[in-house]
């Protein structure tokens, strides 16, 4: 057999990174050869739960050093605390309370800047990110014991202030010098407290770290069990170094691995393979694609591309003279981009955009884009354009490059709104779209990734819930934890629906692939079957997309749990569960969905639609970034739940918080609360109450909308206890019914916008906000209106 390249001979690089799809991949004998030998060895997949310290006990997980160690704490910090462990290691997967931290005005909260100074033997001069790392370690140095960690395998912090009140940590565990896979340390500080501190797939190691197979000869090792006889096209991760966990009984074993990636010719698939460094046993091939991934304007399908637009709020028709956001234009700066609304200063020469923009770039495989003018340039585009189907131009100038630019863009705006801060929203992401491939998009390598239409699907370059879920996935892949959260999927999957406000996720995706649930209710395609096995199909009742997020229009009507859906009709694999990832996450989008569906919308809280969404969007880019698992789950045992510091429950419990106190409630407590636990992955501690907010705003602001000649003046009503105030904006076919970017953030009741456009209609809705960001009315009615 052909000997395989060394290491270096190998290394033609690309962006390491795992890359994750919209879809499970299509099995069967058309996958390519390396898929066909793809495999995870079985101890690689682990079941989770979050047990009560008080079943702990009962239970007999709890040794008399331990139980000494958590007298101790609650001595010193009081009993008010709810603690859960892992009962596979015995570490604190939650300790839920609120012990002052740094500065800030939450419940009992008297630190100062000189006490910071005395507790680390330095001055301090400010809170940043290195003072709040610092505490973090050193609090959980002192408090080993109680979290039941080795302290010497807590690896550098990883800190993040997603606002003026929340900071999220997140520490990875490492053992002299080498990343343990998945285990990390977690901790959450509202208001100056520490609320949420606790451990994930943490389970001390204690194995030898020297590797007994050198890295050359696992990376033979793993070409040659993926079946290939030859160089591949690229290594996309070089052999390194890891720990990875395994199940071992009721417990955790581990095992020291190479891991390395590659990619072959003609597959687009992200090849991981993991190697036992000791025995050089291949014990992994997976993909690690997430598939499904003057004024310059065109024509976009904002929603999808099924060339029809009824009144269901599937509209799927070709919207034209869409603006190119922060398109590049040719020009010098500060002329080089156009602003928000597609729009620059020109005064002579040509332009030229080839949607390289300053947040976006299209890569299009139908060919260049560049199209020029002296002055505005039209991409055009008609309806019933697909595919390679130009616009005019280039031959780049394609339905999918002109849709894709326009709704990344504008996702990326909405999620600056919430974290601006951010380093991966503020920088520039590449979309490549119309891949000669079909049924499938992915984020990989730092880039989304689009197929054309094929095989029973449309292009998923053109359908808008695939471009906000694979650009989910990169948030997700950048945000406070740094890396993909498990499931990720159900990350992507909220990112799509709080931004289009519809439960389908890419309606129109199977044009005439018939899953044998019917056809969609306009006719343009068929119904999905969620479940994978099992028997029973799990039928959407209107949705042709990949998946629906509400259970109520599934043909059972009946919430999913990890245990009467994901346990028994989601195929086993390596995600949440042990089961297929895609599958796997349906609590997690159904809990996501049903908080601004149902929950925000019933007693006590009535909200209407607008507001509702604008409460989930700000809970799920601030709350989910630390999120690792969105909960415990276990299909052996039967159980699942959201009380782990690193699960969404709880996180969103953080994000929500208004006095660095879980236990007194938060001010959407009960909704989230309900949300969840509809899905058995909220947690009973601390108790759900609303609570907190009592001198903030209460009042609706009222807003008066004047149009002129290329702004819009919004002005609006004072209201009582308001510090600030927060003006919502967004455009396009839909009106208010689509996400909201957060625009601006003012003390006065005016503010004027200037990145519009003459003749299209834009809308606003503005919230009155008190001293603490988690202390906010309800949305102004929103409103519309088209500028001179």
């Amino acid at each position: 057999m052909k000997r395989f390249l060394g290491t270096v001979a190998l290394a033609t690089v690309l962006s390491s990174g795992a890359s994750w799809a919209v879809v499970q991949p299509e099995h069967g004998p058309s996958r390519s050869a390396v898929a066909r030998n793809a495999f995870f060895s079985p101890e690689l997949s682990i079941s989770s739960n979050n047990l009560a310290i008080g079943e702990a006990r009962t239970k007999g997980r709890l040794n008399a050093l331990r139980e000494r160690a958590l007298s101790g704490f609650f001595q010193r910090y009081g009993k008010d605390f709810n603690v859960y462990i892992d009962p596979r290691s015995g570490a604190a997967t939650s300790i839920q309370g609120h012990i002052p931290l740094i500065p800030g005005n939450g419940m009992d909260n008297r630190v100062t800047l000189s006490g910071l100074g005395q507790s680390l033997g330095r001055a301090v001069g400010g809170v940043d990110e290195s003072v709040v790392g610092e505490l973090v370690v050193q609090f959980a140095r002192e408090h080993a014991d109680v979290l039941g960690i080795d302290a010497s395998q807590l690896g550098t912090p990883r800190v993040t202030q997603v606002n003026e009140h929340l900071w999220q940590v997140h520490i990875p565990q490492q053992i002299e010098g080498i990343p343990v896979r998945e285990g990390r340390l977690a901790a959450t500080i509202s208001h100056g407290n520490l609320v949420l501190i606790g451990t994930e797939g943490w389970g001390n190691v204690r194995i030898r770290t020297l590797p007994l197979v050198a890295a050359g000869q696992a990376m033979e090792r793993g070409l040659s069990r993926a079946g290939l006889t030859h160089s591949p096209k690229s290594i996309s991760k070089d052999a390194r170094l890891e720990v990875v966990p395994v199940a071992e009984g009721e417990g955790y074993g581990h095992k020291l691995v190479w891991s390395f990636g590659f990619q072959d010719e003609g597959d687009d698939a992200n090849w991981e393979v993991l190697v036992d460094a000791h025995k050089g046993e291949v014990i992994a091939l997976e993909d690690k694609n997430h598939y499904i991934d003057a004024k310059i304007s065109g024509g976009v399908y904002p929603l999808t591309n099924t060339e029809t637009c009824p009144t269901d709020g599937t509209c799927g028709s070709m919207q034209a003279n869409y603006p190119m956001p922060w398109a590049n234009t040719g020009l010098a700066s500060p002329n080089n981009y156009t602003n928000g609304a597609g729009i620059f200063s020109y005064t002579s020469g040509t332009v030229t955009t080839t949607l390289n923009g300053k947040y976006i770039g299209i890569s299009d495989r139908c060919g260049t884009i560049s199209n020029s003018a002296s002055g505005s340039i039209s991409l055009g585009g008609s309806n019933g354009q697909h595919d390679c189907t130009t616009g005019g131009g280039s031959t780049g100038n394609t339905p999918a490059a002109r849709s894709a630019f326009y709704e990344l863009n504008r996702l990326a705006e909405q999620a600056r709104g919430w974290l601006p801060s951010n380093t991966w929203v503020n920088g520039k992401l590449t979309a490549n779209v119309n891949i000669a491939s079909t049924c499938n998009a992915y984020w990989g390598g730092g880039t989304v990734n689009f197929y054309r239409s094929g095989g029973g699907c449309r292009n998923t370059g053109e359908i808008g819930a695939v471009f906000d879920h694979e650009w989910g996935h990169g948030l997700d892949d950048n945000d406070a934890n740094g890396s993909l959260s498990a499931s990720s999927e159900g990350y992507a999957d909220i990112a799509a629906i709080y931004r289009l406000q519809t439960s389908c996720v890419g309606h129109g995706f199977f044009a005439t692939s018939n899953k044998g649930c019917g056809m969609t209710a306009d006719g343009t395609g068929y119904n999905q079957n969620e479940a994978q096995t099992g028997g029973t199909p799990h039928c959407d009742l209107n949705c042709s997309g990949v998946r629906d997020a509400d259970w109520a229009q599934h043909s059972d009507n009946t919430p999913d749990t990890p245990q009467n859906f994901v346990c028994t009709k989601c195929t086993t694999s390596s995600g949440l569960c042990g089961r297929q990832t895609h599958c796997a996450a349906a609590p997690t989008r159904q809990a996501a969905w049903d908080l601004v569906a149902r929950d925000l919308r019933a007693a006590p809280f009535n909200y209407d639609t607008n507001t509702a969404f604008i409460v989930g969007n700000k809970l799920f880019y601030q709350g989910s970034g630390n999120v690792g698992s969105w909960h415990a789950c276990d299909c052996n045992a039967g159980t699942s739940s959201g009380c782990g510091a690193t699960n969404g429950y709880m996180q969103w419990l953080a994000a929500d918080d208004d006095n660095g106190n879980l236990n007194d409630g938060t001010p959407h407590m009960t909704a989230i609360y309900n949300a969840f636990n509809r899905h058995n992955i909220a947690c009973s501690t601390p108790a759900p109450r609303n609570g907190g907010c009592s001198t903030g705003p209460t009042a609706t602001p009222s807003v008066t909308l004047t149009p002129g000649t290329r702004q819009v003046a919004i002005s609006w009503s004072g209201v009582t206890n308001a510090a600030k105030y927060w003006v919502l904006k967004t455009e396009g076919h839909a009106g208010c019914n689509f996400g909201k970017a957060l625009k601006a953030t003012v003390t006065g009741t005016t503010w004027t916008d200037t990145e519009v456009s003459s003749g299209r209609q834009y809308c606003y809705s503005v919230v009155a906000a008190g001293s603490s960001n988690a202390c906010y009315s309800q949305a102004s009615t929103c409103s519309c209106v088209t500028p001179n």
